[in-house]
């Protein structure tokens, strides 16, 4: 297979009933990884049972709480660069699906064994199904895995894990996870009331700009997440040009019906994904409470896209939930900076962010971490605030 060009983190989910050989196979899965030169962890359902002092029992919905936890820890060390191998039964829709949404280069291997063929190897293992300790009603096998293995007859746990590392090196890169982010701001844009006052980070670049001479005629700004379109709107009665961004479609829809504006446009997507329909050269790029709402590699594709949609000379000014703020300890832990608190944010490092700007070619002009700057109604987060310019 090769040497890796660089590590392909992600989760690799064996599944399957008891007696079906996912720890056997999962250790080939970590072995030729390994011998490829990545790196990985191993971790089997019955060992982390033990290692959590067998918290959990044994129905339904103990075992699909115990499920999430073995996944959240699969996803906190996928997110710092390892391919975890996750050999559990875990088989309910629900947990499934929560799979599907939150990890990223997740991948479902199912190993398919007949009932006799499992009752025979259990035979001369542990013996659960000669004492009638399984219940294998409480699970539903997975009706789209990515990879299924028929793990008996001719195969072998090599040849079986050599299926399984193959497909998911060509896959990985391709599965980005939402973490439930489309459904969720669609919900909330369809269902709230939101206000339509400019936020605060809004007056401060609208007073950091005014004193600005544009000879070349009016501004063009371009707003990466704009929501409501609150900011957007503001900025068009006040003299920009605006082209506003949001991968939410029901917030471009909303925003759409709403408002109109001769100087400002709507579109749904990331900027990468529209930068050919909003070509052009912008003398600012503005994002507000967008950057921690997105996993780190949406993060990267909206800077560089905003770096080369800027005028020379143009600006971006950034402002977004640090690292820092009480909500980064509260909620599912994914990552070491991303959680689940009702739904998804990532918080942002300062100093991982002015090193991720100056790698893209920007020049930071200024920045501030602090709370005061973004408070709503009884909340008062820790926010930063970057200004950077394109040179």
């Amino acid at each position: 297979m090769g040497t890796p060009a660089h590590t392909t983190a992600g989760v690799i989910w064996i599944s399957g009933f008891s007696a079906a050989g996912k720890t056997t196979v999962g250790r080939d899965v970590e072995r030729l990884l390994r011998v490829a030169g990545y790196q990985t962890v191993f971790l089997d359902g019955d060992q982390l049972r033990s290692i959590l002092a067998h918290k959990w029992g044994y129905s339904a919905d103990e075992r699909q709480e115990l499920a999430r936890i073995y996944f959240r820890l699969g996803s906190h060390l996928s997110k710092q660069g390892l391919i975890v191998i996750v050999a559990a039964v875990a088989m309910f829709d629900e947990v499934r699906l929560w799979f599907r949404q939150n990890i990223h280069n997740g991948f479902e291997a199912y190993l398919r064994v007949p009932p006799e063929v499992r009752v025979q190897r259990d035979a001369h293992t542990k013996g659960l199904y000669r004492k009638n300790l399984l219940d294998n009603n409480q699970y539903t096998e997975p009706h789209d895995p990515d990879i299924i293995i028929d793990n008996y007859g001719e195969i072998d746990s090599a040849a079986a894990a050599e299926s399984i590392v193959v497909e998911f090196l060509n896959r990985a890169g391709t599965k980005l996870a939402d973490y439930g982010r489309s459904e969720y701001w669609s919900d909330y844009y369809r269902n709230s009331d939101t206000t339509c006052t400019p936020s605060p980070f809004a007056e401060f670049f609208l007073d950091q700009i005014q004193s600005v001479d544009n000879p070349g005629g009016m501004s063009r700004l371009l707003e990466i997440g704009c929501g409501n379109g609150r900011d957007a709107r503001f900025f068009a009665e006040n003299g920009l040009e605006v082209v506003a961004l949001d991968k939410s479609c029901t917030a471009i829809e909303q925003c759409k019906r709403e408002i109109q504006h001769r100087s400002l446009s709507f579109f749904c997507g990331e900027t990468h994904q529209v930068s050919k329909i909003i070509s052009g050269r912008y003398h600012y790029v503005y994002s507000r409470f967008s950057l921690h709402a997105m996993p780190d590699i949406e993060e990267a594709r909206a800077l560089e896209s905003a770096f080369g949609l800027l005028e020379p000379n143009g600006h971006i000014y950034i402002e977004c939930r640090s690292i820092n703020d009480p909500l980064a300890r509260r909620g599912e832990v994914l990552s070491p900076t991303e959680r689940i608190d009702g739904h998804y944010r990532r918080f942002i490092d300062l100093t991982s962010l002015q090193e991720r700007l100056k790698r893209i070619g920007f020049h930071v002009v200024s920045s501030q971490e602090s709370r005061g700057l973004a408070p709503y109604g009884d909340e008062d987060p820790v926010v930063i605030r970057v200004v950077a310019r394109k040179p």
